[in-house]
């Protein structure tokens, strides 16, 4: 049992202001903290991680060839020095929207022998030349019943993985120098391109397999260019000059173009002589433009005009890569070629093979629109006056029957200056065809598009436009078409029209939606691309809220799934455009309050955290921006009733009492006293109904501080005693994102603000122990179930004893201007004097006790420091007169040397602080001056010692 010591406090003496101690430290407290980091020259584990897993991670085949033209683009040997607009990528992004757009749940069938189970590829040896080149020719013909395999059933996948498969056997013929191999597999996958049982999925199945002969293509043009110049040479293909180029690689050429021409059929031959056409480089280059205009008329032979349009993008696509600038007359001349068969579309044939795929015409059109749309990409750019063009394919819909795929193409592919200009003619064309279009939809959402890119001081007839264009869109059939439509057009209408011409236009929007007789929960994602583009577009968004017909329409849903999304929507936009808004209106307030209230309403036992929490900090941004300005009351009250209504959301609640604490500070003590009253009434009834312990201790500690500086003494006391009620149910950790994180240094530091403010706490007058609430604590401290050797524990009593010291002084360092304090209350009366020194005693022997107790458990680390930390507030605190505190200071300082390390900065720091003391003491009294020097003079005889 350690020696009993009785604490007594010393007397501070007056110090002249900001002369504190000064120690001797290893760097400057304020200087910033410089981290050097060494960075391994040896690979980090995460790169063998990502080393070994990327092997198990499947590249999505759709987009497979994507990724190989990426880099074929990448090769230097390919790369496009072309002025203006760069065609690959384009078409890379034209690529990548085919593949993602157009799928299919439909069986597909494959025919071709050299998948797994076809025919096995004959190698004959020949003699001489001649009969190489004849076996050869005879080889391309040869596709007997007999060798040939149609794979039918397939699903897209299962497809995508065979062509795959061929695109692989290309490569590998071709590496084994079996060519004519890898020709034949290219002329039966151009084949492929002439099934359209699956329209649905011809758009991508085109991208897929244009993308294997391009393999074949590379691989003949790479071939014929090392034959030219070698393998280790650099040419681009621009840069060629036949007349360099030998021979033997001009009849090799030659040879290659002699077995395209001996393909008969005509699909296979237009695709094969395509994929081969950037060799006619190393013959002729004049003999590309000739070979282009003339696949050009070829394609007349195509009957079908689906495979004939995709042809015709095949052919503009290699031209782009070949002729540059020059190649956008041939997207001109295609694209009239297929004006001309434009008819042949909507032929009754097509019409019923179309409908045997269960195929809407709209559907079946859309078909069209990639390869319309790369037509008109290249032909715009060969154009000057874009409006005089427009002009004339605008007449030429007036001109031809069934308009709307052209009409809807050249209205998405011009720029939005020139569409603008003729938006009235493109509106009234659509309004005169409109019975007849099933492709108004879209014909109307790209006008609609265009126009939101309008500049809003523009002078435009944009009321005789929204009125012609709600003629039409009224009129729909199909509600999903109808909300496609105003989508676009409900942007144009805020940005340009006032907030009561988009009132009226919500009233119809609710009118046609209860005339369609279906629910509006069907059509709730629709619902909230529409909400999305009028409250990211209309300029002051609280208009919004102001309009009759907004509430109703976003409450049109009824499921509590889609109410919940659509307040989700609108909340989220409206608090991202007005961050620090102040929100007065009380129509908005309202509105508000509703969504907010149909958050909260969706939360319950199966709710995921994170919903929880996007929920909460919607309702946060709510309540921090409402605002009354003076009528602090209605404020109150307006928490009040948040209060009620968000009960299931922690994280509301804490926003909430920190609220009401800001208003309490803000209450004025003259008219608002019984409003600080309310205030901190309100707080200590809040609290209670958090769940975390951590946060209500936190929050009761600002609650009693805040009603501490608006002199609400009862009500801080009622505070710090509820929070010393919850310091024994802290648990020593908590889950944060999912981790376990350790409470201690929060708890400590709650502690130490907590320690510190019962210096302002006056006693309650009624109560017959003196500094009652601290000696609930120091109980407390008594009896919990922390672990003595913790840091957490001492450093408490430590805090304790330093609060208990400053307690004893005749003026207390801190004051609040309306609270009296105890050492104004008692004015340094001896029985409190006693009481409180009574406290630090036991404190003291506590500390003492964990001394014992770290030296038992060798943990001498710890020991050193508390008896350095408890030595240091002996000779600051205590009163050295006395010689028990002496003693006890003598014995700590023993005690720290005994089990200090080598490096004994700390002790020499606490020896010129002690050097600091007695300059500051020179003026007291001789004796204490001797008890000091004396104190010192065995300090350092036990220092040299020790």
């Amino acid at each position: 049992m350690p020696v009993y010591y009785e604490w007594i406090s010393a007397k501070k003496s007056k110090r002249i202001k900001h002369d504190s101690p000064r120690f001797e430290v290893t760097s400057y407290p304020l200087k910033t903290n410089v981290i050097t980091i060494k960075e391994s020259s040896s690979s980090s584990i995460i790169d063998h991680i990502n080393k070994w897993s990327s092997g198990f991670e499947e590249v999505d085949p759709l987009l497979r060839f994507e990724q190989m033209n990426l880099e074929e683009d990448m090769n230097p040997l390919e790369v496009e020095k072309i002025e203006g607009v760069n065609y690959s990528k384009a078409w890379i992004t034209k690529r990548a929207g085919i593949l993602s757009k157009y799928t299919t749940g439909e069986k597909l069938t494959i025919v071709s022998s050299y998948l797994p189970g076809g025919e096995k590829t004959l190698i004959r040896q020949v003699s001489n030349l001649n009969e190489k080149v004849k076996h050869r020719l005879e080889q391309l013909d040869d596709f007997d019943e007999g060798s040939v395999r149609k794979t039918m059933g397939l699903s897209q996948q299962e497809f995508v993985t065979k062509i795959n498969l061929l695109n692989d056997e290309i490569k590998k013929a071709w590496e084994t120098e079996q060519r004519v191999k890898a020709f034949k597999i290219g002329i039966q996958c151009s084949k492929l391109l002439s099934d359209i049982s699956v329209m649905q999925f011809y758009p991508s199945k085109f991208i897929l397999i244009t993308d294997t002969l391009d393999t074949f293509g590379n691989l003949v043009f790479n071939r014929l260019k090392e034959k030219s110049f070698g393998s280790n040479t650099l040419v681009n293909i621009h840069n060629i000059d036949p007349r360099t180029v030998p021979e033997s690689a001009k009849e090799t050429c030659q040879n290659w173009m002699y077995k395209m021409a001996s393909i008969r059929e005509l699909l296979p031959r237009l695709y094969m002589e395509m994929t081969l056409l950037k060799c006619y480089v190393f013959i002729s280059k004049d003999e590309i433009k000739p070979a282009v205009a003339r696949i050009t008329t070829m394609i007349r032979g195509i009957g079908n005009p689906l495979v004939a349009a995709y042809l015709r993008v095949y052919l503009c696509h290699t031209a782009s890569k070949l002729l540059g600038k020059d190649c956008e007359i041939y997207f001109y001349a295609n694209l009239k070629e297929f004006l001309e068969e434009y008819q042949q579309i909507f032929l009754t044939s097509m019409r019923k093979k179309y409908e045997t795929q269960l195929l809407t015409q709209d559907k079946y059109l859309n078909l069209y629109v990639p390869a319309l749309d790369w037509l008109l990409f290249g032909t715009l750019n060969s154009s000057k006056c874009k409006s005089d063009l427009l002009d004339e394919f605008l007449q030429k819909c007036e001109q031809i029957e069934n308009n709307e795929l052209f009409l809807c193409c050249i209205v998405s592919a011009f720029d939005s200056p020139t569409v603008i200009k003729k938006a009235p003619k493109i509106l009234e064309m659509v309004n005169s065809y409109a019975d007849k279009m099933v492709m108004i939809n879209e014909v109307l959402t790209s006008l609609g598009e265009h126009l939101c890119k309008a500049d809003s001081h523009r002078q435009m007839a944009s009321e005789s436009l929204i009125q012609t264009w709600w003629k039409i869109a009224s009129s729909l059939k199909s509600t999903n078409h109808f909300l496609q439509v105003l989508e676009p057009w409900m942007q144009f209408a805020c940005t340009h029209l006032s907030t009561q011409h988009v009132n009226v236009i919500l009233r119809g929007m609710i009118r046609y939606m209860i005339k369609c007789g279906k629910p509006a929960d069907e059509y709730s994602g629709n619902f909230q691309f529409v909400i999305k583009r009028m409250l990211k577009s209309i300029p002051d968004v609280e208009e919004l809220f102001l309009m009759d017909a907004f509430m109703p329409l976003v409450e049109l849903v009824q499921t509590s799934s889609a109410r919940t999304m659509m307040s989700k929507t609108v909340l989220s936009i409206f608090f991202s455009r007005y961050d620090s808004v102040e929100i007065e209106d009380h129509i908005v307030i309202s509105s508000l309050m509703r969504l907010c209230c149909i958050l909260h309403d969706s939360i319950n036992a199966v709710t995921v955290e994170d919903e929880s929490k996007i929920c909460g900090e919607l309702i946060n941004k709510f309540i921090q921006a409402v605002t009354y300005q003076d009528d602090l009351e209605r404020q109150l009250n307006f928490y009040v009733e948040c209060r009620s209504s968000f009960i299931k959301l922690d994280a509301v609640l804490i926003t909430l009492v920190h609220a009401v604490n800001a208003l309490a500070a803000r209450a004025s003590p003259a008219r608002g006293k019984w409003l600080q009253r309310a205030c901190a009434a309100y707080c200590f009834v809040t609290v209670p109904s958090l769940h975390c312990t951590l946060t209500k201790t936190q929050l009761y500690l600002l609650s009693g501080q805040v009603a501490l500086l608006n002199n609400c003494i009862g009500q801080a006391e009622a505070n710090f005693k509820a929070l010393i009620g919850l310091i024994p149910d802290i648990p020593d950790y908590i889950l944060e994102d999912g981790q376990k994180k350790s409470t201690h240094v929060k708890v400590a530091g709650i502690l130490a603000d907590f320690l510190s403010t019962l210096l302002l706490l006056p006693d309650n007058v009624d109560s017959n122990c003196k500094a009652y609430v601290l000696s609930g604590f120091i109980k407390t401290m008594e009896r919990i179930h922390w672990k003595k050797t913790e840091p957490l524990y001492y450093n408490t009593l430590l805090r304790t004893l330093d609060l208990l010291a400053e307690m004893t002084q005749d003026n207390y360092m801190h004051h609040l201007d309306s609270v009296l304090s105890n050492d104004q209350l008692y004015c340094s009366d001896s029985e409190f004097i006693a009481v409180i020194n009574k406290y630090a005693t036991n404190i003291c022997q506590e500390l003492l006790v964990v001394l014992k107790m770290l030296g038992d458990n060798k943990e001498t680390k710890k020991q050193f420091h508390l008896s350095l930390e408890l030595f240091w507030r002996v000779v600051r605190r205590a009163d050295m007169f006395e010689r028990p505190m002496k003693s006890l200071a003598a014995n700590l300082w023993m005690l720290s040397q005994k089990t200090q390390d080598s490096n004994n900065r700390l002790s020499n720091a606490v020896l010129t602080g002690l050097h600091a003391q007695l300059e500051d003491i020179h003026n007291r009294a001789a004796v204490h001056q001797q008890n000091i020097r004396s104190l010192m003079e065995k300090l350092k005889e036990g220092g040299t010692h020790g």
